[in-house]
């Protein structure tokens, strides 16, 4: 975690150069074939279940429970944090602030659906824009998806690649329903991802520093006791010696 920022801004420039990539030439041929091939078909149906979980209310409904239990276990515990609270709170809180990046960027950037593309032919950005059919950059399910399941990975390493595999076939099934584009899902992906590890980074500022500058005092302990006693030993020696 020492080099989130430096990753972060890797990220970033990255991530804005293939947006710009997929903007261009991918995009659009992709859920054009889609639609023309799948927009009925099993693939849709599957999509829509696999994308439902991120979804509103289900969502919403997921981050009031979750916030809710937090706090009544806070208040039974005198007002004092716990180990599990400390951990809902920030998967809670990573997924709340995803949320909120994402919205901000999709009214910020404007960018049409895919259903404007089919219906009128329209295709780009239509800046500062709160209609729906302007919203579908960032997808707002990845962005979902990708900070939850961030979070739970970071509670739960043994469990990552499962939860890895499930945002992601999320974020694909957004493309598969037409409902986005694959440049949306990336742009959403990259901003559940960061905003989990920064907010993991604010609640557990020490987690991985202080384990590591642990176990580094813990193996020079000994040795440098044993170190000490040699060298008294070895004085009174001399002295004796002497």
């Amino acid at each position: 975690m020492e080099k989130l920022p430096k990753i972060s801004l890797l990220a970033a420039c990255g991530g804005m150069l293939l947006y710009i990539l997929l903007f261009l030439f991918v995009d659009r041929p992709v859920v054009g074939w889609l639609h023309a091939h799948h927009s009925e078909g099993w693939v849709h149906r599957l999509g829509e279940m696999i994308s439902q979980p991120a979804g509103s209310p289900i969502l919403e409904i997921g981050l009031a429970l979750g916030l809710l239990t937090a706090v009544i276990g806070i208040l039974s515990n005198g007002g004092q944090n716990r180990p599990w609270t400390t951990w809902l709170l920030y998967v809670c809180a990573s997924c709340a602030a995803a949320i909120v990046i994402g919205e901000g960027l999709k009214i910020l950037l404007g960018r049409y659906r895919p259903v404007m593309l089919f219906d009128h032919n329209l295709y780009g950005l239509r800046f500062f824009s709160t209609k729906w059919e302007c919203t579908s950059t960032p997808s707002g399910h990845t962005v979902s998806a990708f900070s939850v399941l961030t979070a739970l990975k970071m509670r739960f390493p043994r469990g990552r690649i499962l939860l890895i595999c499930l945002a992601v076939l999320i974020g694909i099934s957004r493309v598969a329903v037409t409902a986005h584009y694959p440049g949306d899902v990336l742009f959403g992906a990259l901003i559940g991802i960061f905003s989990a590890l920064w907010l993991h980074r604010l609640f557990f500022p020490d987690r991985r520093v202080g384990g590591l500058n642990n176990r580094r005092i813990q193996g020079r302990g000994p040795a440098e006791g044993v170190s000490a006693e040699n060298r008294e030993g070895t004085d009174q020696r001399s002295q004796a010696a002497g």
